[in-house]
């Protein structure tokens, strides 16, 4: 299984990218799997006052819950990333697209929004490619540079560059 990482800070269009590739990826024949980080504090929607939150209150380890084709876990310890990724390799995932996760090391993206976000082109590992938006001016001589609005040559880029040669891993 190859894994892309998109990152950037709120509201800096890392799901509008990530769902472009996600589209584009699986127009190729591609099965794709994905991952969003909810990095922003509390409990994911959908989750409180469930029943499978009450069997975790009353002693589970880890709660499931299905229905309609989806399929529900919450684990009553943190959630370790290497068991997460264990859970779409077994389900034969050909690409991973982690939305977040900043602090892990594979192949990312980085999407900036204004000046002040270029500050994660020194502090991230492993960029691969770097999305910005248009009134950004920035040369980056070691990777591609790409405007936030041309995602087709973005996921074209990806295709050819890294996903055929091995180089998102």
């Amino acid at each position: 299984m190859k894994i892309l990482q998109v990152v950037g800070f709120k509201n800096s269009g890392k799901t509008t990218v990530s769902i472009e590739i996600i589209r584009y990826f699986t127009s190729k024949g591609i099965k794709v799997g994905s991952l969003k980080n909810h990095g922003h504090g509390g409990t994911p929607i959908g989750i409180d006052r469930t029943d499978s939150d009450q069997h975790q209150k009353a002693g589970s380890t880890i709660a499931g819950v299905v229905g309609e084709n989806i399929f529900q876990l919450s684990h009553i310890k943190k959630w370790e990333v290497a068991d997460m990724l264990a859970i779409y390799q077994h389900l034969n995932m050909e690409l991973l697209l982690l939305e977040g996760f900043k602090e892990l090391t594979y192949p990312k993206l980085v999407l900036l929004q204004n000046q002040d976000d270029l500050s994660m082109l020194t502090s991230l590992k492993n960029i691969i490619g770097v999305i910005k938006s248009s009134d950004i001016h920035i040369e980056d001589n070691d990777r591609p540079v790409f405007d936030r609005e041309n995602t087709r040559s973005i996921c074209e880029w990806l295709y050819q560059h890294h996903y055929l040669l091995g180089g998102v891993r």
